[in-house]
C-alpha cells in the first residue's frame, strides 16, 4: 500500500510497449490493470521529443509507466505522451506518475 492509495479511485488498463513490429504498430509487452485518479481536462504539455502537444487527459498513478505506452480508458486507447513523478516531502520511497495521455 503506497503513500496515495487511497486517493486512486478509477482503474485504467496500462499496456507496457517495446518498440514496435514490422507493420508499424505498437509492440505490447505487458498488460495490467493499475489504479489512478484520472482527469479528462485538455492541455498543452511538452512530449519526449520536446515538441508541444496538447493532451485529452492526464492520470495520477504509482504504477510505472513511460512514455510511448498505452492507456485504456472506456474501451478506447490513448497513447502517453508525458510523464512527470513528483515524490512527496516526508518519504523518497513513494512516488506518484503525473502521465499525460492523447
Amino acid at each position: 500500500m503506497g503513500y496515495y492509495t487511497n486517493m486512486l479511485k478509477d482503474t485504467a488498463v496500462l499496456k507496457t510497449v517495446n518498440g514496435s513490429d514490422a507493420d508499424g504498430r505498437p509492440n505490447i509487452v505487458a498488460l495490467d490493470e493499475i489504479d489512478c485518479k484520472i482527469e479528462f481536462k485538455n492541455a498543452i504539455t511538452t512530449n519526449s521529443s520536446g515538441e508541444e502537444v496538447v493532451s485529452n487527459g492526464r492520470l495520477y498513478t504509482e504504477s510505472v509507466v513511460k512514455t510511448g505506452d498505452i492507456i485504456e480508458l472506456k474501451d478506447k486507447e490513448y497513447k502517453v505522451v508525458n510523464v512527470n513523478p513528483y515524490y512527496p516531502i516526508d518519504s523518497s520511497l513513494f512516488v506518484i506518475n503525473e502521465v499525460y495521455f492523447a
